[in-house]
Protein backbone atom coordinates (compact mmCIF):
# COMPACT_ATOMS: atom_id res chain seq x y z
CA UNK A 1 0.00 0.00 0.00
CA UNK A 2 2.87 2.39 0.80
CA UNK A 3 4.49 1.80 -2.60
CA UNK A 4 1.17 2.37 -4.32
CA UNK A 5 0.62 5.64 -2.44
CA UNK A 6 4.09 6.87 -3.36
CA UNK A 7 3.56 5.85 -6.98
CA UNK A 8 0.20 7.62 -7.25
CA UNK A 9 1.72 10.72 -5.63
CA UNK A 10 4.47 10.65 -8.25
CA UNK A 11 1.92 10.35 -11.05
CA UNK A 12 0.03 13.26 -9.55
CA UNK A 13 3.16 15.43 -9.58
CA UNK A 14 3.91 14.39 -13.15
CA UNK A 15 0.40 15.25 -14.30
CA UNK A 16 0.77 18.77 -12.94
CA UNK A 17 4.25 19.35 -14.28
CA UNK A 18 2.79 21.59 -17.00
CA UNK A 19 1.54 23.97 -14.33
CA UNK A 20 4.88 24.19 -12.58
CA UNK A 21 6.59 24.82 -15.86
CA UNK A 22 4.33 27.48 -17.30
CA UNK A 23 6.10 30.50 -18.71
CA UNK A 24 5.37 33.90 -17.14
CA UNK A 25 3.04 34.71 -20.06
CA UNK A 26 0.91 31.60 -19.90
CA UNK A 27 -2.59 31.54 -18.39
CA UNK A 28 -2.05 33.82 -16.80
CA UNK A 29 2.01 31.11 -13.96
CA UNK A 30 12.24 29.70 3.95
CA UNK A 31 14.59 32.12 2.35
CA UNK A 32 15.82 31.68 -1.21
CA UNK A 33 18.62 29.16 -1.32
CA UNK A 34 22.02 30.28 -2.61
CA UNK A 35 23.11 27.84 -5.30
CA UNK A 36 26.73 27.55 -6.37
CA UNK A 37 26.95 26.88 -10.11
CA UNK A 38 29.97 24.61 -10.70
CA UNK A 39 29.58 25.32 -13.59
CA UNK A 40 25.96 26.18 -14.40
CA UNK A 41 24.15 23.54 -16.41
CA UNK A 42 21.70 24.81 -19.03
CA UNK A 43 18.80 23.38 -21.01
CA UNK A 44 17.73 25.30 -24.07
CA UNK A 45 14.11 25.95 -25.01
CA UNK A 46 13.45 26.34 -28.76
CA UNK A 47 11.17 29.05 -30.09
CA UNK A 48 7.53 28.16 -30.54
CA UNK A 49 6.54 26.72 -33.92
CA UNK A 50 3.89 29.19 -35.08
CA UNK A 51 2.48 26.62 -37.52
CA UNK A 52 1.54 24.39 -34.57
CA UNK A 53 -0.27 27.13 -32.64
CA UNK A 54 -3.20 28.87 -34.31
CA UNK A 55 -4.89 32.01 -33.00
CA UNK A 56 -8.30 32.67 -34.54
CA UNK A 57 -10.26 35.85 -33.81
CA UNK A 58 -13.89 34.82 -33.36
CA UNK A 59 -15.35 38.25 -32.49
CA UNK A 60 -13.45 41.59 -32.48
CA UNK A 61 -15.72 43.09 -29.80
CA UNK A 62 -17.17 46.58 -29.67
CA UNK A 63 -15.53 49.92 -30.32
CA UNK A 64 -13.22 51.38 -29.21
CA UNK A 65 -10.69 48.67 -30.11
CA UNK A 66 -6.96 48.46 -29.63
CA UNK A 67 -4.14 46.00 -30.15
CA UNK A 68 -3.14 44.21 -26.95
CA UNK A 69 0.64 44.34 -26.69
CA UNK A 70 2.93 43.68 -23.74
CA UNK A 71 5.53 46.29 -22.80
CA UNK A 72 6.76 45.60 -19.26
CA UNK A 73 8.76 48.12 -17.28
CA UNK A 74 12.47 47.28 -17.35
CA UNK A 75 14.36 46.32 -14.22
CA UNK A 76 11.25 45.99 -12.06
CA UNK A 77 11.23 42.73 -10.10
CA UNK A 78 7.82 41.12 -9.81
CA UNK A 79 7.10 38.41 -7.22
CA UNK A 80 4.35 35.92 -7.99
CA UNK A 81 2.91 33.25 -5.72
CA UNK A 82 1.40 30.29 -7.52
CA UNK A 83 -0.67 27.69 -5.68
CA UNK A 84 -1.75 24.41 -7.28
CA UNK A 85 -4.48 22.57 -5.37
CA UNK A 86 -5.89 19.17 -6.35
CA UNK A 87 -8.56 16.69 -5.32
CA UNK A 88 -8.13 13.24 -6.81
CA UNK A 89 -10.22 10.07 -6.92
CA UNK A 90 -8.54 6.88 -8.09
CA UNK A 91 -10.11 3.48 -8.77
CA UNK A 92 -8.23 0.29 -9.56
CA UNK A 93 -9.69 -3.02 -10.71
CA UNK A 94 -13.17 -1.49 -10.50
CA UNK A 95 -12.80 -0.54 -6.83
CA UNK A 96 -13.25 3.16 -6.06
CA UNK A 97 -11.35 4.96 -3.38
CA UNK A 98 -12.35 8.03 -1.46
CA UNK A 99 -11.48 11.42 -2.88
CA UNK A 100 -8.02 12.39 -1.67
CA UNK A 101 -6.94 15.96 -1.12
CA UNK A 102 -3.43 16.25 -2.46
CA UNK A 103 -1.25 18.77 -0.60
CA UNK A 104 -1.25 22.20 -2.24
CA UNK A 105 1.95 23.08 -4.08
CA UNK A 106 2.96 26.68 -3.37
CA UNK A 107 5.65 28.25 -5.54
CA UNK A 108 7.21 31.72 -5.47
CA UNK A 109 8.55 33.05 -8.77
CA UNK A 110 10.51 36.25 -9.38
CA UNK A 111 10.51 37.78 -12.86
CA UNK A 112 12.20 40.81 -14.37
CA UNK A 113 12.29 42.27 -17.89
CA UNK A 114 15.84 43.19 -18.84
CA UNK A 115 15.57 44.45 -22.43
CA UNK A 116 13.00 45.30 -25.10
CA UNK A 117 14.08 45.17 -28.74
CA UNK A 118 12.97 47.65 -31.39
CA UNK A 119 10.51 45.05 -32.74
CA UNK A 120 8.92 44.67 -29.29
CA UNK A 121 10.60 41.41 -28.31
CA UNK A 122 11.00 41.18 -24.54
CA UNK A 123 14.05 39.69 -22.83
CA UNK A 124 13.31 38.54 -19.29
CA UNK A 125 14.67 36.45 -16.45
CA UNK A 126 12.86 34.41 -13.82
CA UNK A 127 13.72 32.19 -10.88
CA UNK A 128 11.95 29.94 -8.40
CA UNK A 129 12.82 31.30 -4.94
CA UNK A 130 10.49 29.23 -2.75
CA UNK A 131 8.65 25.93 -3.19
CA UNK A 132 6.77 23.78 -0.70
CA UNK A 133 3.54 21.90 -0.03
CA UNK A 134 0.85 23.00 2.41
CA UNK A 135 -2.74 22.37 3.41
CA UNK A 136 -4.36 19.29 4.94
CA UNK A 137 -1.85 16.44 4.69
CA UNK A 138 -3.40 14.15 7.33
CA UNK A 139 -4.57 11.61 4.73
CA UNK A 140 -1.03 10.98 3.42
CA UNK A 141 1.60 8.72 4.96
CA UNK A 142 4.65 10.64 6.12
CA UNK A 143 6.85 8.97 3.49
CA UNK A 144 4.52 10.04 0.65
CA UNK A 145 4.37 13.61 1.95
CA UNK A 146 8.13 13.79 2.34
CA UNK A 147 8.54 12.47 -1.21
CA UNK A 148 6.25 15.12 -2.66
CA UNK A 149 7.87 17.90 -0.63
CA UNK A 150 11.32 16.77 -1.76
CA UNK A 151 10.36 16.88 -5.44
CA UNK A 152 8.72 20.30 -5.19
CA UNK A 153 11.54 21.87 -3.16
CA UNK A 154 14.06 20.92 -5.81
CA UNK A 155 12.65 23.71 -7.97
CA UNK A 156 14.23 26.28 -5.66
CA UNK A 157 17.24 27.77 -7.43
CA UNK A 158 15.97 26.99 -10.93
CA UNK A 159 16.43 30.03 -13.16
CA UNK A 160 15.74 30.94 -16.75
CA UNK A 161 16.41 33.56 -19.41
CA UNK A 162 13.85 33.86 -22.19
CA UNK A 163 12.65 36.01 -25.07
CA UNK A 164 9.01 36.52 -25.99
CA UNK A 165 7.26 38.72 -28.52
CA UNK A 166 4.89 41.51 -27.52
CA UNK A 167 1.89 39.16 -27.84
CA UNK A 168 3.39 36.70 -25.35
CA UNK A 169 4.73 34.09 -27.77
CA UNK A 170 7.86 32.21 -26.70
CA UNK A 171 10.90 32.91 -28.90
CA UNK A 172 13.37 30.67 -27.10
CA UNK A 173 15.65 30.74 -24.10
CA UNK A 174 17.24 28.47 -21.53
CA UNK A 175 16.93 27.13 -17.99
CA UNK A 176 19.91 27.35 -15.64
CA UNK A 177 19.91 24.34 -13.33
CA UNK A 178 21.15 24.17 -9.74
CA UNK A 179 24.58 22.54 -9.54
CA UNK A 180 23.23 19.56 -7.54
CA UNK A 181 20.54 18.71 -10.14
CA UNK A 182 20.50 14.97 -10.88
CA UNK A 183 19.35 13.22 -14.05
CA UNK A 184 15.73 12.85 -12.84
CA UNK A 185 15.51 16.58 -12.16
CA UNK A 186 17.05 17.36 -15.55
CA UNK A 187 14.46 15.10 -17.20
CA UNK A 188 11.64 16.93 -15.40
CA UNK A 189 12.97 20.29 -16.59
CA UNK A 190 13.40 18.91 -20.09
CA UNK A 191 9.69 18.02 -20.07
CA UNK A 192 8.93 21.54 -18.87
CA UNK A 193 10.97 22.97 -21.75
CA UNK A 194 8.90 20.95 -24.23
CA UNK A 195 5.74 22.43 -22.75
CA UNK A 196 7.13 25.95 -23.09
CA UNK A 197 7.99 25.32 -26.71
CA UNK A 198 4.40 24.34 -27.49
CA UNK A 199 2.55 27.07 -25.58
CA UNK A 200 0.64 29.52 -27.75
CA UNK A 201 0.31 33.26 -27.38
CA UNK A 202 -2.85 34.39 -25.58
CA UNK A 203 -3.07 37.75 -27.39
CA UNK A 204 -4.53 38.19 -30.91
CA UNK A 205 -2.83 40.14 -33.70
CA UNK A 206 -5.94 42.22 -34.44
CA UNK A 207 -7.30 45.21 -32.51
CA UNK A 208 -10.03 44.14 -30.08
CA UNK A 209 -12.60 45.68 -27.74
CA UNK A 210 -14.86 44.55 -24.92
CA UNK A 211 -16.65 41.32 -25.76
CA UNK A 212 -13.89 40.13 -28.13
CA UNK A 213 -13.30 36.39 -28.34
CA UNK A 214 -10.41 34.45 -29.80
CA UNK A 215 -9.57 30.76 -29.99
CA UNK A 216 -6.14 29.17 -29.64
CA UNK A 217 -5.60 25.59 -30.79
CA UNK A 218 -2.30 23.84 -30.21
CA UNK A 219 -0.79 20.48 -29.31
CA UNK A 220 1.03 20.28 -25.99
CA UNK A 221 2.88 17.79 -23.86
CA UNK A 222 1.65 17.32 -20.30
CA UNK A 223 3.68 15.05 -18.03
CA UNK A 224 4.98 13.15 -21.07
CA UNK A 225 1.49 12.84 -22.61
CA UNK A 226 0.70 14.38 -26.00
CA UNK A 227 -2.49 16.44 -25.66
CA UNK A 228 -4.62 18.41 -28.12
CA UNK A 229 -5.77 21.62 -26.47
CA UNK A 230 -8.20 24.38 -27.41
CA UNK A 231 -8.52 27.56 -25.35
CA UNK A 232 -11.08 30.36 -25.74
CA UNK A 233 -10.45 33.84 -24.38
CA UNK A 234 -13.10 36.53 -23.90
CA UNK A 235 -12.18 40.16 -23.21
CA UNK A 236 -14.37 41.20 -20.28
CA UNK A 237 -12.80 44.59 -19.57
CA UNK A 238 -10.04 46.83 -20.87
CA UNK A 239 -9.20 50.04 -19.06
CA UNK A 240 -5.97 51.99 -18.54
CA UNK A 241 -3.82 49.07 -19.66
CA UNK A 242 -5.54 46.59 -17.33
CA UNK A 243 -7.04 43.59 -19.15
CA UNK A 244 -9.61 41.20 -17.69
CA UNK A 245 -10.06 37.92 -19.55
CA UNK A 246 -12.46 35.03 -19.12
CA UNK A 247 -10.97 31.72 -20.22
CA UNK A 248 -12.11 28.20 -21.02
CA UNK A 249 -10.06 25.23 -22.13
CA UNK A 250 -10.64 21.72 -23.45
CA UNK A 251 -8.03 18.97 -23.62
CA UNK A 252 -8.07 15.54 -25.21
CA UNK A 253 -5.45 12.84 -25.65
CA UNK A 254 -5.50 9.85 -27.97
CA UNK A 255 -4.45 6.40 -26.70
CA UNK A 256 -0.67 6.31 -26.33
CA UNK A 257 2.21 4.79 -24.42
CA UNK A 258 3.96 6.87 -21.77
CA UNK A 259 7.56 6.95 -20.61
CA UNK A 260 7.82 8.33 -17.09
CA UNK A 261 10.87 8.44 -14.81
CA UNK A 262 8.55 7.50 -11.91
CA UNK A 263 7.97 4.03 -13.39
CA UNK A 264 10.14 1.19 -12.10
CA UNK A 265 12.57 -0.23 -14.66
CA UNK A 266 10.91 -2.70 -17.01
CA UNK A 267 7.39 -1.38 -16.34
CA UNK A 268 5.10 0.04 -19.01
CA UNK A 269 2.21 2.50 -18.91
CA UNK A 270 -0.39 3.45 -21.51
CA UNK A 271 -3.12 6.08 -21.65
CA UNK A 272 -6.44 4.66 -22.85
CA UNK A 273 -8.40 7.92 -22.61
CA UNK A 274 -7.97 11.45 -21.31
CA UNK A 275 -10.38 14.40 -21.44
CA UNK A 276 -10.51 17.59 -19.41
CA UNK A 277 -12.23 20.94 -19.39
CA UNK A 278 -11.68 24.06 -17.37
CA UNK A 279 -12.44 27.73 -16.93
CA UNK A 280 -10.97 30.75 -15.23
CA UNK A 281 -10.35 34.47 -15.11
CA UNK A 282 -7.16 36.45 -15.61
CA UNK A 283 -6.44 40.06 -14.68
CA UNK A 284 -3.28 41.34 -16.31
CA UNK A 285 -1.50 44.63 -16.86
CA UNK A 286 0.18 45.22 -20.18
CA UNK A 287 3.19 46.73 -18.39
CA UNK A 288 3.83 43.57 -16.35
CA UNK A 289 5.17 40.12 -17.21
CA UNK A 290 2.94 38.17 -14.84
CA UNK A 291 -0.79 38.55 -14.21
CA UNK A 292 -1.98 40.65 -11.32
CA UNK A 293 -4.25 37.73 -10.45
CA UNK A 294 -5.55 34.63 -12.15
CA UNK A 295 -7.54 31.57 -11.15
CA UNK A 296 -8.08 28.51 -13.32
CA UNK A 297 -9.88 25.29 -12.43
CA UNK A 298 -9.72 22.11 -14.51
CA UNK A 299 -11.65 18.83 -14.26
CA UNK A 300 -10.09 15.80 -15.90
CA UNK A 301 -10.95 12.12 -16.37
CA UNK A 302 -8.41 9.56 -17.47
CA UNK A 303 -7.97 5.82 -17.79
CA UNK A 304 -4.57 4.17 -17.95
CA UNK A 305 -3.06 0.71 -17.79
CA UNK A 306 0.18 -0.32 -16.11
CA UNK A 307 2.24 -3.48 -16.36
CA UNK A 308 4.76 -3.77 -13.56
CA UNK A 309 8.06 -5.50 -14.22
CA UNK A 310 7.87 -9.21 -13.46
CA UNK A 311 4.06 -9.24 -13.27
CA UNK A 312 2.11 -10.39 -16.36
CA UNK A 313 -1.15 -8.87 -15.13
CA UNK A 314 -2.24 -5.49 -16.45
CA UNK A 315 -3.55 -3.01 -13.89
CA UNK A 316 -6.25 -0.56 -14.99
CA UNK A 317 -6.39 2.76 -13.18
CA UNK A 318 -9.17 5.33 -13.57
CA UNK A 319 -8.54 8.81 -12.24
CA UNK A 320 -10.76 11.84 -11.70
CA UNK A 321 -8.97 15.03 -10.79
CA UNK A 322 -9.99 18.57 -9.97
CA UNK A 323 -7.12 21.04 -10.13
CA UNK A 324 -7.23 24.72 -9.21
CA UNK A 325 -4.33 27.05 -9.93
CA UNK A 326 -4.16 30.59 -8.58
CA UNK A 327 -1.57 33.29 -9.17
CA UNK A 328 -1.12 36.54 -7.28
CA UNK A 329 1.61 39.07 -8.06
CA UNK A 330 3.16 42.00 -6.27
CA UNK A 331 6.14 44.34 -6.73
Amino acid sequence: MMKKTLFVASLCLASTGWAIGLSPTSLRAETPRVVQQQPASELSVPAIDSKRSQVELVNPGVEPRQQLRLKPSLGVKQTTTMAVKMDMEVSTAGRSTNTNKVPTMVLTIETQATKIDANGDIHYEFSYTKADVSGDTSNLPTAALDSMRSVVKRLVGLKGSFIMDSRGGNKGGSFTLPAEADNNFKQMIQNMSKSLQQLGSPLPAEAVGKGAKWRISFPSNSGGMNVNQTAIYELIDLQDGVVTLKTSVEQQANPQNLTLPQLPAGSTMAIKSFVSEGQGEVIMRLDQLMPVRSIVSINSNSEMTIKMAGNPEELTIKMKMLMEMTLNSKF
